[in-house]
């Protein structure tokens, strides 16, 4: 659980760069905002605060080959069409998937949940669009 609420903290960081337009000084103190604002907040949940940061700043730095990845599995699609929010959900996923070599059925799983909690359209035509995706780059990736 620790890890799945660091990748939400990862996402609403990414969510906020991506929409704001942040260089990497400016993403740094979103993160720690958004971390700040989670630690006081009245409901304590776990958070590996540590992992989060990782993430973030690991798609900040392979930004360029994350997005690359995106955008040649996308079809008919670009990845400016994106909302935000899945986004930064398809790319907190794609990185994991990539750099950090963790297994794609946890990458997937992860990133849908994700997806559920915070962009999901009716019908689950957002899960099953991210889903298509995702499975589409994880082939690209170990295959």
């Amino acid at each position: 659980m620790k890890r799945h609420n660091a990748r939400i903290i990862a996402v609403m960081t990414l969510y906020n760069i991506d929409l704001n337009n942040y260089d990497y000084e400016e993403a740094l103190k979103c993160f720690e905002s958004i971390k700040n604002l989670e630690e006081d907040y009245e409901y304590q949940v776990e958070i590996e605060y540590e992992y989060s940061e990782l993430l973030v700043k690991g798609v900040l730095t392979n930004l360029e080959t994350v997005d690359t990845i995106i955008s040649n599995n996308l079809t008919k699609y670009t990845i400016d069409r994106l909302s935000f929010v899945d986004r930064a959900i398809i790319r907190l996923a794609t990185y994991e998937m990539k750099c950090m070599a963790l297994a794609k059925e946890v990458a997937i799983d992860e990133a849908l949940l994700i997806t559920r909690e915070y962009s999901s359209l009716e019908n689950d035509a957002q899960v099953k669009f991210n889903n298509k995706l995702l499975d589409s780059i994880a082939k690209s990736i170990y295959e």
